[in-house]
């Protein structure tokens, strides 16, 4: 492949990244002005209307789903969009974007424990390093380096709520794993966002007969906005380019630089401050996640 396609993909990396770090800034604020599943709602019908223009013009069209694929998809927007984002928005609704999007980080590594049982990979040394740098780093960030105050209640809803987003998000992957085969993945895409949808729209309903409800002022409508169309849909059919491209592997090692962004947006955009601990908790994280990604970080399948 030529050097300026592969440039254009690296670009589009990066970019996909920033979109993501933003949803944790975008998030926070809708999730402080609107009740979370009518805010999640709004997101991903604005991201549906792209999701099924892509699909149907350059994403191969919307596959016919056989039982297995109906329920795989059904059970990806279960997990990847309505839980997810309902205690995504909820944990963002009482604790710092940043602080959310640090333990954010640890969804790779949760992922790699579920593999290592599902798939009976063996790891070597350097992975087991690198999960166990990982597990440090993110209870620093929830402590902010005081360990004690685990017994003292300083871990409250939000943190739980964003741990349960992360448990989510790690089903959401594995599920596609083995589920989806035979499908594109702009298609199982569509399909799962539109379960997910109408599975937010549901407790979303009630929230709009709330008689307390206030109507969403313009950045709150800014912000779903941008979760829609770059959080979700632009930042979609970039990363399935770039893994066309330069294959899963790769392309995952970029989404390491998500909570960087996401901290530097806070940081910037939220003036939201860091605690040394929590930057340091950080850095453990993502060195964590590379150093267990590294080829040679599993071996051959256990099959005793």
């Amino acid at each position: 492949m030529s050097a300026p396609p592969l440039t254009s993909i690296y670009i589009k990396l990066v970019l996909t990244t920033a979109f993501w770090g933003g949803t944790f800034i975008a998030g926070r604020y809708v999730a402080q002005q609107m009740p979370h599943f009518l805010a999640a709602s709004g997101r991903f019908l604005i991201a549906l209307i792209p999701l099924f223009l892509f699909t149907l013009t350059v994403g191969g069209g919307l596959t016919r789903l056989n039982k297995r694929q109906l329920i795989g998809t059904v059970l990806l927007g279960a997990t990847g969009v309505f839980t997810y984002n309902t205690f995504f928005l909820g944990g963002l609704g009482h604790i710092p974007a940043s602080r959310a999007a640090l333990i954010v980080a640890l969804s790779p590594i949760m992922t790699m424990f579920v593999m290592r049982f599902i798939a009976h990979e063996r790891w070597t040394w350097l992975r087991v390093v690198g999960v166990l740098l990982s597990l440090s780093g993110v209870s620093m960030v929830i402590t902010r380096g005081d360990y004690a105050s685990v017994f003292s209640g300083a871990i409250g809803r939000g943190e739980l709520y964003i741990f349960i987003a992360v448990a989510s998000w790690v089903a959401y992957t594995v599920i596609g794993r083995y589920t989806l085969a035979g499908m594109s993945a702009a298609s199982a895409t569509t399909w799962s966002t539109l379960w997910g949808t109408l599975m937010l729209l549901v407790p979303a309903s009630a929230d709009l007969m709330s008689p307390s409800l206030a109507w969403p002022d313009g950045w709150s409508w800014a912000a779903m906005a941008y979760l829609g169309v770059f959080g979700t849909a632009v930042a979609f059919f970039w990363y399935n380019q770039a893994v066309a491209a330069i294959g899963p592997a790769r392309a995952t090692l970029f989404t390491n630089l998500v909570p960087v962004f996401a901290v530097v947006l806070s940081v910037v955009l939220l003036d939201e401050r860091l605690v040394l601990a929590s930057l340091v908790g950080g850095a453990m994280v993502i060195t964590g996640v590379i150093l267990a990604n590294r080829p040679g970080a599993v071996v051959r399948p256990d099959l005793d």
